[in-house]
């Protein structure tokens, strides 16, 4: 399994700080994705709320040419589950091919709290949990409030 490297779960938050409270009612989050230690694309959920980080950062790495079969995305929050405003993440990731899936928190939020991590481990993808978990709920505190 290839190794984690925290300093891309970093700079995935570092990323969703560029819309920190921007996303309107969907969470600031940044998105990674790397293979061989190589950043293939970046993303970060945009001020509208779609399309989501993890979409963004396929488009990104896509757009350059780059295939993601076997690559590593990190997200500060789990990928959503469901069909809502946008496409299920958790389903892109599982067309792509990405192999491992990074994440900080889980999301809270009813129809997803763990049932992304479910429908891409059930996909044979590797899930880590817990990568950077403290700084990202810390950028997160005012969006995980309304969870609490």
């Amino acid at each position: 399994m290839p190794e984690i490297n925290p300093d891309f779960m970093t700079r995935a938050l570092e990323l969703g700080e560029q819309v920190f409270k921007k996303t309107g009612d969907n969470p600031w989050v940044g998105c990674v994705i790397v293979r061989d230690g190589k950043v293939l694309g970046e993303g970060h959920t945009q001020s509208s709320g779609i399309p989501h980080a993890e979409a963004e950062a396929i488009r990104s790495a896509e757009s350059q040419g780059h295939s993601l079969s076997g690559s590593i995305l990190y997200s500060t929050v789990e990928p959503c589950s469901f069909h809502g405003r946008s496409p299920s993440c958790a389903e892109t990731i599982i067309e792509k091919n990405i192999s491992h899936v990074v994440i900080a928190i889980r999301d809270p939020h009813p129809k997803v709290n763990g049932e992304g991590i479910r429908l891409l481990r059930q996909a044979g993808i590797t899930v880590t949990e817990g990568i950077q978990a403290e700084a990202v709920r810390v950028s997160l505190k005012d969006w995980l409030q309304g969870y609490e």
